[in-house]
Order: structure tokens, then sequence, then C-alpha cells
């Protein structure tokens, strides 16, 4: 399956920074760069090194490491069969949506036979989204993005005063129902937060060098696990943890696979895929994320599976 993930925001908020971030922090990943396509609405603001551009047209750009940009000038589906269509295929397509789309609506691509929905990551422009979800003119779409998303980004935060960055928080956890909130500046997250965390145990695979404040926990056994155990874990989990993957043996031969990305939870179970070693590995703010928390809850739950 290809991960899909789609990146709103109200104009202004950081989009195109975003994406700029995930461009430079492909090149760096541990063993090789993912095989990454963004459709986006234009090439004018994206950053792309020279030496990185293997070769380009007015609606395409191929790079060196691996990733595709395609502009969305002649309609979102043309170019999602355009991506799909490439040698190999991507491994994962980020959508940079307009200011004014409807980002829930656009995830819905992400349900297909070979496309699997990653995330609805919202940027936020922390200094100005209160007053623009009251506006009368996008009030109504901010709000509906907010609410759509599974991971909010809280963007220059570096520009609010003492304070407003708490209040800030608890407006968008009652207006998102406590959808996860990362504060940042510049969009400086690390790439494995934005999109599909590596379900391999060993924490060098996570891209956390150069992000300190970032921590990230794994845990692998042999054993096979039920649902029943996977809920226990999945309900015990808690809000630290910004995202999380495992794959698992079950019971019958088959698997299943764990994804979380803020609030959202899905447990997919296939018969067809069968793995030797269980892993689970999670990424949270070092300080909140609590690894001996995590060891015990899945002890607690794995070692006992029923």
């Amino acid at each position: 399956m290809i991960g899909f993930t789609v990146l709103g925001g109200y104009l202004g908020a950081g989009k195109t920074t975003l994406v700029n971030r995930i461009l430079r922090s492909n090149e760096g990943l541990n063993p090789r760069p993912k095989r990454i396509a963004l459709l986006i609405n234009d090439f004018g603001d994206i950053n792309i090194d020279a030496q990185l551009i293997e070769s380009r047209s007015d609606k395409q750009i191929n790079l060196a490491n691996g990733c595709v940009c395609c502009t969305l000038t002649d309609g979102f589906s043309d170019a999602l069969e355009t991506l799909m269509a490439l040698d190999p295929q991507p491994e994962h397509i980020v959508v940079e949506a307009s200011g004014v789309a409807d980002v829930n609506n656009l995830s819905q691509y992400g349900n297909g036979l070979t496309l699997e929905l990653a995330g609805i990551v919202v940027v936020v422009d922390a200094e100005s989204v209160q007053e623009k979800a009251v506006d009368k003119y996008v009030g109504r779409t901010i709000r509906r993005q907010l609410k759509a998303a599974d991971l909010i980004l809280l963007n220059k935060v570096d520009l609010l005063a003492d304070g407003e960055e708490q209040n800030l928080n608890s407006w968008l956890a009652d207006l998102t129902n406590a959808a996860a909130v990362i504060s940042c500046v510049n969009c400086d997250v690390p790439l494995s937060v934005i999109l599909d965390v590596d379900s391999r145990a060993a924490s060098a695979d996570i891209d956390m060098q150069g992000h300190e404040h970032y921590g990230c926990w794994s845990y692998s056994f042999d054993a096979p696990v039920s649902r029943a155990a996977l809920t226990r874990f999945t309900s015990g989990i808690g809000t630290e943890v910004l995202r999380c993957k495992g794959l698992f043996k079950n019971e019958i031969g088959g698997s299943f696979e764990l994804q979380i990305v803020g609030k959202r939870c899905d447990v997919k179970q296939t018969e067809s895929r069968s793995v030797d070693l269980c892993q689970v590995v999670a990424i949270g703010l070092e300080g909140i994320l609590d690894p001996a928390k995590l060891d015990a809850l899945a002890h607690k739950c794995f070692k006992r599976s029923v």
C-alpha cells in the first residue's frame, strides 16, 4: 500500500515551508530516501536545490533523491493517475491542499485499493488563527479544516506573547475534540511525524537527528497477539503519542497493522501477510513521551495476549 498524506492550512500558515522541509529532510533519511511524490499547486515557491533536479517540465519535477513533484494544473484525479503510473511507484504521496480546500474530502482518496490514508496534517498560523476562525468569509473553512485534522502543526509560535500558546492550545482542544497539536517554528518537525513512521523496532531508523525535543520508543516480541490485546494497548497509549505504527502476527497466521496519527487510530487485519516478529514504534515530545510507561503497557497487553 502507498501512504497518502493531506497537508491543509489556510493561506500563509506555512504549508509551502513544510513542503520544502519534507524535500530537504528526505535527502538524509537512513538507509535511503523514501520515494515521495508531492502534488502541489505551484512550483513557484518550492525551493529545490538545482543539483537535486534530474529533469523538469511545466507539470513535473524529478529529483535525484527519489522525490517527484507534480502540479495540480490538470485536476487532482489526473495528477494522481500520473503519479500512480510511475515506475517504480511512489512509496508515499503528499498532497498540498489549497488554502480553502476541504481536506476531509481529499483524504477519501486514501481509502482506495492501493492507497492508505496516513493522516491529515493541518498547518496553523499561531498568530492569526483565532481571529480568522471567526471571520465571516473564511472562518467556516478554517474551522472545518481544524476539525478534520489528525495532527495540527501550530506554526510561528515564536510570534506569540507569554501565555498565548497555552490559551491557544486550550482553544484548539475544545474546537477539535483534543486533536494532537505540535508547536513549531518554520514547520521544523521530523519527517517521520508528518509521514508514515517506520515499523522496524530500531529507533535509529527514525529521523530524529537534529530534533532533540522529540523522543522515540520501540518494542518487539515474537508471540502472536489478539485484537483484544491490541485494543487494550491502543486504549492505554495516551495522547502523548503523536504517531505510532506496529505490525503484529495474529493467532491464525495473518497479521495486524496498527496506525495511530494524533487522535486517529486504525487496526487492519490481513490474512495473507504473515510476520515472524511483532514490532511497534512510537514518536512523541521528549519529556512527555514516557518509554517506561509504554514498556509496561506493552508487556501487560502482549505478554498475556488473549
